[in-house]
């Protein structure tokens, strides 16, 4: 069973009066362990299509299964469960929350997922440490560098 089956994906957006086809029947299948790349020019569909990988957004027709779930419509709730428990995000801006340390910032979905708060900071403990941010726990994105913020959103992820 892949990790990852999309099947006839299709995105359509409105545009006021007008209809954009950003994904047309798309067809992936991704196995556990195995890495992609999704390349192409700009205004091919490469966010739309990782914002549905990631369940962000919800395809317009097709198949969309998860180790072997179909999530294409799963209720929200559902699907933020699953976003929480099985699928990590890196944003380009990395979307760290300014106020909060780094520390702070890695252990929020830890939170989510209903671990409790010695838990969280154990973890996000160990994953910042991985980084390489042992030292910058407590400081806060902008007293980071920015390779340094974007090792926070991939803990996070992690």
């Amino acid at each position: 069973m892949a990790l990852i089956e999309l099947e006839k994906i299709t995105k359509v957006y409105r545009a006021g009066e007008i209809l954009v086809t950003a994904l047309e029947s798309v067809e992936i299948r991704i196995e556990s362990g195995e890495f992609v790349a999704i390349v192409g020019p700009s205004g091919c569909g490469k966010t739309t299509l990782l914002h549905i990988l990631g369940g962000l957004s919800r395809p317009t027709t097709g198949s969309y299964r998860f180790a072997g779930e179909e999530i294409g419509r799963l209720p929200d709730e559902a699907l933020a469960a699953l976003r929480n428990r099985k699928i990590g995000f890196v944003f380009q801006t990395f979307h760290l929350l300014p106020r909060q340390s780094a520390l702070s910032n890695v252990m929020l979905p830890l939170f989510y997922a209903g671990l409790d708060r010695q838990e969280c900071s154990n973890r996000a403990r160990e994953v910042l440490a991985a980084v390489g941010l042992s030292d910058r726990m407590g400081h806060t994105p902008s007293q980071l560098s920015g390779g340094q913020q974007q090792r926070v959103a991939i803990a996070r992820a992690l």
